[in-house]
């Protein structure tokens, strides 16, 4: 994606930001769960749709180096997601999670909101601070 792309997920995240604030403020003056429910599902959809044209988009001066430093970040990424994969695997499989919590079926109506929301969040936000710390690594490096 060209780097206006960027611009548009930063706009897009500002959005995201203002959707969150008027879900809050509709749910306390109307108490609809309903609207509350559409605003939170639409400002996740708009997170998820920031965070992708903020990752992927490419910088102003995009070269070799850069796409090395981005192939090492989707790597780096990729392992920390494998990591965050398995030790939650486990934790499900083994039931600790029912160890914390007082009644056993608690925890897995939130499954659905870590799987399909959060790790996508993380995962796309991961990515960018690794990619951003890598960056400014090489950056410091070439100024030596």
């Amino acid at each position: 994606m060209p780097h206006s792309c960027q611009k548009i997920g930063w706009w897009l995240l500002l959005l995201t930001a203002l959707i969150v604030v008027a879900k809050i403020i509709l749910s306390y003056t109307t108490h609809n769960i309903d609207v509350a429910w559409y605003l939170a599902k639409s400002s996740h959809f708009v997170l998820i749709a920031s965070l992708f044209f903020i990752t992927l988009s490419q910088e102003k001066v995009e070269d070799e180096m850069i796409s090395g430093l981005r192939l090492k970040a989707v790597g780096l990424t990729g392992y920390v997601l494998f990591v965050v994969f398995l030790l939650l695997s486990l934790t499900l499989e083994l039931h600790l999670l029912d160890l914390v919590t007082s009644n056993v079926g608690t925890i897995s109506p939130f499954l659905s909101e870590l799987f399909l929301i959060v790790l996508p969040i993380a995962g796309a936000g991961l990515y960018y601070l690794i990619f951003r710390a890598l960056l400014r690594q090489s950056k410091k490096d070439q100024a030596l």
